[in-house]
């Protein structure tokens, strides 16, 4: 099932209604600016990458955006919007998200083996520290 474009208006609509589209693109940016600067790259370079992706990859994320369909319908919704907000309030899941981010992008970037999930947490209890 691919996804409907009115379906996705909704429930970006609903997210920014209820902040959530704010919050996530801050928390974006910080990771962004974080993977800029341990990088040594900037924008543009990150965008030239993005240029130079795969057929692999593109068909990868499509796969993924046609499971995701089903699910639209369920993410239109104040009360799930509303307590997504309130997570990204919280230090902690801020934190993690610009490091998990980070990481991605910048294993991507390097192609590099991503980290054992273990050293993951490690990583994520030394910056809550």
């Amino acid at each position: 099932m691919s996804l409907d474009p009115a379906e996705v208006f909704k429930v970006m609509q609903c997210a920014y209604r209820n902040g959530v589209l704010d919050k996530f693109m801050a928390i974006q940016g910080e990771a962004l600016e974080g993977v800029m600067a341990e990088a040594q790259v900037n924008m543009g370079d990150l965008l030239n990458r993005m240029d130079e992706a795969s057929e692999e990859a593109v068909q990868k994320i499509d796969r993924l955006l046609d499971r995701a369909g089903p699910f639209m319908k369920y993410l239109d919704s104040d009360g799930l919007m509303k307590f997504s907000s309130r997570l990204l309030d919280i230090a902690l899941v801020r934190k993690a998200m610009v490091a998990g981010m980070k990481q991605n992008i910048l294993k991507t970037l390097s192609d590099t083996p991503p980290p054992s999930l273990l050293d993951r947490f490690r990583a994520l209890a030394g910056k809550a520290a």
